[in-house]
């Protein structure tokens, strides 16, 4: 199975010490407890008892959420350490989670297995744009209902179209994003705002999807 190309976007991968630092590293990011914020908004606005897929799943830093609202959870990530880690993270909790190595590009679940998906600091930037656009693919088709994707993009009035072989980062207008996800059969239903460099001109939101 071929793995998405990530090397030529990140230098590193989630394996060992970084892996083991991965939760406390990003807790002093301002930007993560924005997400953390605005993904309870969006969760509230879904109802409960769905059958979510959290990928990258990480350390599992919105498990407690899912398991607040009675989800039952799976994960998948490319590290066997991040999941690892996970289950140090979470405990108890990591039990009530089916979690597994593979990857975004090949999901090894059926069609319309979930109702919902999750995907976050991913698709902007640990992957390459060919790879990020078979990986929403393979996202719309293992979700039934919806799905919240991390995405950014700029806040120029122009926005630009990513070679294949670059991350895809904060190039693409709202309009280019919107079309992005209307061609795997996604629909925006709300946007929430997570992160803002207006020197860079860029913006990271979570995109609460439902499938068309």
């Amino acid at each position: 199975m071929a793995r998405p190309e990530t090397r030529p976007v990140k230098g590193d991968t989630y394996y060992g010490k970084i892996a083991r630092n991965y939760e406390q590293r990003r807790a002093r990011q301002d930007w993560w407890h924005v997400e953390n914020t605005e993904m309870e908004a969006l969760l509230d606005r879904l109802p409960p008892n769905l059958r979510v897929v959290d990928i990258p799943f990480g350390t599992g830093r919105f498990v407690p959420m899912y398991l607040a609202r009675g989800y039952q959870v799976h994960g998948l990530d490319a590290s066997a350490a991040m999941i690892a880690q996970a289950q140090e993270t979470l405990g108890e909790d990591f039990r009530k989670c089916r979690a597994e190595t593979g990857t975004a590009t090949a999901l090894p679940y059926q069609d319309a297995e979930f109702d919902l998906l999750v995907s976050t600091r991913f698709l902007r930037d640990i992957i390459v744009y060919k790879d990020a656009k078979q990986a929403l693919a393979e996202f719309a088709r293992v979700t039934r209902s919806h799905a919240i994707i991390q995405l950014g993009q700029t806040m120029a009035s122009k926005g630009a179209q990513p070679q294949a072989g670059e991350a895809m980062g904060s190039k693409m207008s709202a309009a280019q994003i919107k079309t992005l996800l209307k061609a795997v059969g996604f629909e925006i239903v709300e946007k929430r705002l997570v992160k803002q460099d207006e020197a860079a001109q860029s913006e990271i939101y979570h995109i609460l999807c439902k499938k068309v």
